[in-house]
């Protein structure tokens, strides 16, 4: 009897303690995404690359009060900025996972629409269907952002994003930043079309003549020069920087119709100019998508031409699977998607291109092919 007395206080004394975990439980959500790839890589005057790769992404969104929220992400593949691509190979070696998010998010319900971010943060740029001209999809800047979206009307909003992004530490006096912003609109003129057009302005400060982003001695195919001279290993090297400044000007749109209950038509624009560069500092992206269904049994085609010059953008931070990575190049990206069921989807991907555009290049032929099952939860 003082044995059940005894447990009965005890439970009753952990139950506040107990609903306070059941709540705090309800603020975290999971989410994230498994995709397994088969890939084949073409190029010339190199032999075929035939490989198994796989990608794993879990987000934690916890949401502390109305007003303030937090996310920690979790992402296979290695340090590299623009994929979370993990290569299987070395025997069933265990693979590595890398914090891809750590961010706070500060919503003010005064201000409804706005909210700040602040860390490594999911990229609060606005894209053209995520076509990755600018920037990859797998890029988690760092450093703060501000979002903000307001009603227009019924049938329009209006969206402007700012940012100020820590790019790298080369000493005290020569940190690497870059700053940019974006405005841009959402219009529904009717039930069966809407149009989302924008534009952005990306300014890289100490990047001239200074080593590559990322990768000191790699330069994606950006422009680089002799900036001097370095001792390594009682041996004099030569040492490279940046060629150009960048200051990115950028346009898009992305124009729905609706054909009907089941199909849709996409159309997607893209242009960018490096006002930082003299030459080679355009780019510029036309393509469209048609899709057909939802879920199981959902079909979904898109095409898409591009052309990248070399100085057009940072190297390190653009679509790392066109060309292999970088600029100076151009050509198709062909995609087939076919749902399997919820959340679930086998895709397919094939690039046609060819790098080497800069006056006496020879241009090189370049092909990949990608089979994806991907699974989201």
């Amino acid at each position: 009897m003082r044995r059940g007395v005894v447990l009965a206080l005890f439970g009753f004394m952990l139950m506040p303690a107990i609903a306070h975990t059941a709540e705090w439980h309800e603020k975290i959500k999971l989410k994230g995404d498994v995709r397994f790839r088969n890939e084949l890589i073409q190029q010339e005057n190199k032999g075929d690359n035939f490989r198994w790769r796989i990608r794993a992404r879990l987000v934690a969104d916890a949401e502390i009060n109305d007003t303030w929220s937090a996310a920690i992400g979790l992402a296979s593949g290695s340090v590299d900025p623009a994929s979370t691509n993990q290569t299987l190979m070395n025997g069933f070696s265990r693979k590595t996972l890398g914090l891809d998010l750590a961010y706070v998010d500060f919503h003010p319900t005064r201000f409804p629409g706005m909210s700040i971010n602040a860390g490594k943060i999911r990229l609060p740029f606005e894209t053209a269907d995520r076509t990755q001209l600018v920037w990859d999809n797998d890029v988690t800047p760092e450093g703060m952002a501000l979002k903000y979206k307001h009603k227009a009307g019924e049938k329009a909003d209006v969206f402007v994003n700012a940012a100020g992004f820590y790019i790298t530490d080369n000493d005290p006096d020569n940190e690497q930043w870059m700053a940019g912003g974006q405005a841009g609109f959402n219009s529904r003129p009717s039930a069966e079309m809407s149009l989302m057009a924008g534009a952005s302005y990306y300014r890289f400060l100490r990047v001239k003549g200074m080593p590559g982003i990322f990768n000191p001695i790699k330069f994606y195919g950006n422009s680089n020069e002799k900036i001097g001279t370095a001792d390594i290993a009682g041996e004099t090297v030569d040492v490279f920087g940046y060629a150009a400044d960048f200051r990115e000007l950028e346009v898009f749109g992305v124009f729905d119709v609706k054909v009907n209950d089941r199909m849709a038509l996409r159309f997607t624009g893209d242009y960018l100019n490096n006002t930082g560069a003299d030459s080679l500092n355009a780019a510029y992206l036309v393509g469209g998508a048609l899709n057909y269904g939802k879920d199981k049994g959902a079909v979904k085609l898109s095409a898409n031409y591009r052309k990248l010059e070399a100085d057009a953008v940072i190297g390190a931070f653009t679509y790392s699977d066109f060309i292999g990575g970088g600029t100076d190049g151009k050509g198709w990206e062909l995609g087939f998607s076919y749902g399997l069921a919820k959340g679930m989807s086998f895709d397919m991907t094939y690039l046609l291109n060819s790098r080497g555009m800069r006056k006496g290049e020879n241009e090189l032929d370049y092909r990949r092919l990608e089979a994806d099952f991907q699974a989201r939860f």
